[in-house]
């Protein structure tokens, strides 16, 4: 996580102190990233849904069921195997008795945009199902989660994770089970809505503007506070007619916080030089040919991301160990030094690279630019 985002925020401490029987029910716009991102935010473990598709490649089936995925059967994939849910509905309810946590994508499809689709039927009939049990009637929480992503296929991206206030499905009442799921998908609709920034535009500038202003969403102490300004930020981006000011450069997802901003990053900046052109030059040769076949493998698809973040988790550390025994019988430094030294100065390489773009920008961003920008969080 410290090497895939350069900035996390986590709003509250919902996810933190939740413990189960407990369901989140978030927004789907990364594939298995939302996942990865939401259980790391937690501190019991957790169980996640999943397409059950990605089950058929049998390392991947090794992996998922160690790492507590449930495979949900949908018309799209496997029509055939619709009547497996049924068996799925039940494992969950069992999870929950255990007092587990699940996590649940609530729009059931993922789309690369910032903006939440309808809640679908999958929730309530696991969540209708595990009420059956009485202790559960009385104990299950449902919890809304929204996430949200500077960029889908950008480096030192930032994540916003902001949890709502949790529900208890079993003090909800109707006359029937239709009904009940009708006022729950209601419910949870209206209780994901502010958690989620939505920005609707399709124009190429739009986007790349509200990128910049997801990327710099200052840390305040209330981070609900940056959702706010956000979904005003959306709003303002989506409005028919409007046209971004700003230059949609790729440089300018990030910029310098004014005259003192950038003397700061300037001082960092090469201060970080000599480490970060090491770290260049140690870890190069693994990321970017890994990089450039994981964007050519995943290329008009929604798994890039998480593709890349599974293939660092697992390759990196093996990386790390077979270079450091390498360069110890080769300039025969201790090991334990370049087990340290490859990945820090890795760091160092990400953010040198972005105190570059920082600098690069606020260089050649006009000043009207730059007041507009900082208009947005005022």
């Amino acid at each position: 996580m410290l090497f895939f985002f350069r900035k996390k925020m986590v709003c509250g401490d919902s996810l933190r102190s939740l413990r189960g029987p407990a369901i989140i029910a978030a927004n789907h716009p990364n594939s298995m990233m939302d996942a990865i991102a939401i259980g790391c935010s937690c501190r019991q473990p957790v169980h996640f849904t999943i397409r059950s598709d990605m089950f058929n490649n049998k390392l991947f089936n090794f992996l998922l069921k160690r790492l507590n995925g449930i495979p949900i059967y949908r018309v799209s994939e496997e029509k055939g195997r619709m009547r497996d849910n049924f068996s799925t509905i039940a494992y969950c309810k069992s999870v929950l008795q255990q007092n587990g946590i699940i996590i649940i994508f609530a729009e059931g499809v993922t789309l690369h945009d910032w903006e939440l689709k309808p809640v679908k039927s999958g929730p309530s009939k696991i969540i209708l199902h595990a009420l059956t049990d009485a202790r559960l009637k009385e104990t299950l929480q449902v919890l809304p989660a929204g996430i949200t992503y500077s960029s889908y296929s950008h480096s030192s991206k930032t994540i916003i994770i902001q949890a709502g206030n949790i529900i208890y499905p079993g003090r909800i009442t109707a006359a029937t089970a239709g009904k009940w799921k009708l006022s729950f998908n209601d419910m949870l609709q209206k209780s994901l809505q502010p958690l989620i920034p939505e920005m609707t535009s399709g124009n190429a500038a739009n986007i790349a503007l509200w990128e910049s202003m997801l990327t710099q969403a200052p840390r305040y102490i209330d981070c609900s506070k940056n959702v706010r300004l956000l979904h005003s930020a959306g709003k303002k981006i989506s409005q028919p007619g409007f046209h971004s000011p700003v230059t949609p450069m790729p440089t300018r997802r990030y910029w310098s916080d004014g005259r003192a901003g950038l003397i700061k990053d300037i001082i960092t900046a090469v201060i970080l030089f000599i480490p970060a052109l090491a770290g260049l030059v140690l870890n190069g040769a693994f990321y970017f040919p890994l990089r450039n076949r994981t964007r050519a493998k995943t290329k008009n698809t929604i798994f890039y991301d998480s593709l890349l973040f599974g293939l660092l988790t697992i390759l990196y550390p093996l990386y790390i160990l077979l270079l450091s025994l390498v360069l110890y019988f080769t300039v025969h430094i201790p090991v334990w030094i370049w087990i340290i030294a490859i990945p820090v100065t890795a760091l160092c390489t990400a953010r040198w690279w972005v105190l570059l773009q920082k600098i690069s920008s606020y260089s050649i961003m006009k000043k009207e630019e730059i007041v507009f920008l900082k208009g947005f969080f005022s």
